[in-house]
C-alpha cells in the first residue's frame, strides 16, 4: 500500500532534478559516447537500476536504485575493459588472466571509475554515468595493464642503401611558392579540408631521390661497421630539423585502434614501439592519437610529417610505411625527437 506513494515521490524528486540538471540530459545525449572512445580516450557507461518493490520508504527506495545502477555500471565496464585491445593479439582478459597482479589492478581501477552524472529518470529509476580513461597518471586502464620495461631500446637505424624520402613542396603547390621555405599547412586558416592538407604533405613526399645513398650496395653490406655507422651520421647530418611530430594516414586500411600499436616498416622492422618509449609517457599519454579530422591533429604539431600506410598489419592494428618513408622518419626523429616525445596521429575510418 505504500508503494505508490513512494513512487509518486521519487518521480516528483525526478522531475524536480532533471529540470535542475538539463545540463546531464543534454550531456548524456551529446556528450558521451558509449563504449570504448579511442579519439577522447576514454571508456564510458551507462547503469540503470529501479525500485524494488520491497522498498519501505523514499530513502530506501533510492538507495537501493543507486546501488542497482552502479551494480549495472560496474558490470558493463568490466566487459567493455576486458574486450579492449593492448595490441593487436592481446586483450585486457587475456592479460588478466595470466598475470594476478595485473587483474588486480585492472579490477581496482574499475572500482576507482569516475561518475560523471546521475540522476532519475521520470519513470522513478535511476542512471548514472560512470568513466574510466584508457590513459592516464592515475586511474587508468594503461597503468593498470602496462609495465616499466627494463630498458628503453633504440629506434632503428634507417636503411641507409635506400634514400630517404624528400620533404619539399610541389612545384603544382597552391600553399607555397616553390622559391619560399617548406612549412606544413597545417596552422594555415585557409587550408579548406583534410583531404587537401594530406594531399599536399604526400605530394611533397614524392620527391625521392633515384640513386642510393651508397653508390655500391654490396660493398656497404661488406664494409666493417664504422663504415657503416659513418653512412647513417650522413643520414643524420641531412635532416631538416624542423619537423614536430607524424601523421600516419591510415584512412581506407580498417586499422583497428589498440592501446600499444607499432609503425612498421615494408621489411618488418619496428620503427616505433612502445620498447622504444619512457613507459611513464605511454600511460600518460598513449603511445597516439587516433583522429578522423583536422581538429585531432593537434598532437602532432603545426609542421608533421605526414605519411601515407601503406598496409595494417597484426589484425590491422600497426601501420605499415615504405622505406623511404621511414627512413625520413628515423632522421628526422634523430634531430627533434619527437618520437621520443609520443607526437604520433594516426588518421583512421572511426
Amino acid at each position: 500500500m505504500r508503494l505508490p506513494k513512494i513512487l509518486t515521490a521519487i518521480a516528483a524528486a525526478a522531475i524536480l532534478l532533471v529540470t535542475s540538471a538539463v545540463g546531464f540530459a543534454a550531456s548524456t545525449a551529446n556528450g558521451y559516447v558509449e563504449g570504448v572512445d579511442w579519439t577522447n580516450k576514454v571508456i564510458t557507461v551507462t547503469g540503470e537500476g529501479i525500485v524494488p518493490k520491497d522498498a519501505v520508504n523514499y530513502t530506501q527506495a533510492k538507495g537501493l536504485a543507486v546501488q542497482a545502477a552502479k551494480a549495472d555500471a560496474y558490470r558493463k565496464l568490466g566487459e567493455l575493459v576486458n574486450g579492449v585491445h593492448v595490441d593487436g593479439e592481446t586483450t585486457v582478459e587475456k592479460m588478466v588472466t595470466t598475470k594476478d597482479v595485473i587483474k588486480l589492478r585492472v579490477s581496482a581501477t574499475i572500482k576507482g571509475a569516475k561518475i560523471v552524472s546521475e540522476n532519475f529518470l521520470s519513470d522513478g529509476s535511476y542512471r548514472i554515468v560512470m568513466q574510466v580513461p584508457l590513459f592516464g597518471v592515475t586511474d587508468s586502464l594503461a597503468g593498470a595493464v602496462f609495465e616499466k620495461n627494463a630498458t628503453i631500446e633504440p629506434f632503428p637505424e634507417p636503411v641507409y642503401e635506400v634514400a630517404p624520402s624528400q620533404y619539399k613542396p610541389s612545384v603544382s603547390s597552391t600553399f607555397n611558392a616553390p622559391s619560399t621555405p617548406y612549412r606544413s599547412p597545417l596552422s594555415r586558416m585557409s587550408v579548406p579540408s583534410l583531404d587537401a592538407l594530406i594531399l599536399q604533405k604526400l605530394e611533397a613526399n614524392a620527391y625521392t631521390v633515384a640513386t642510393p645513398v651508397v653508390e655500391n650496395v654490396q660493398a656497404a653490406y661488406n664494409a666493417p661497421r664504422q663504415i657503416i655507422r659513418k653512412s647513417v651520421e650522413e643520414y643524420a647530418s641531412a635532416a631538416q630539423g624542423d619537423y614536430t611530430g607524424l601523421v600516419v594516414d591510415c584512412r581506407g586500411l580498417d586499422l583497428q585502434p589498440v592501446m600499444s600499436p607499432t609503425i612498421e616498416n615494408v621489411n618488418g622492422t619496428k620503427i616505433y614501439g612502445h620498447k622504444n618509449l619512457d613507459i611513464d609517457k605511454v600511460i600518460s599519454l598513449g603511445m597516439a592519437d587516433y583522429a578522423v579530422d583536422n581538429e585531432g591533429l593537434a598532437r602532432a604539431g603545426d609542421n608533421p610529417i605526414v605519411v601515407k600506410a601503406v598496409a595494417v598489419k597484426n589484425f590491422n592494428s600497426n601501420p605499415v610505411v615504405s622505406i623511404p618513408d621511414s627512413n625520413r622518419v628515423l632522421i628526422e626523429n634523430h634531430a627533434t625527437k619527437f618520437l621520443n616525445d609520443l607526437k604520433v596521429v594516426f588518421l583512421f575510418d572511426y
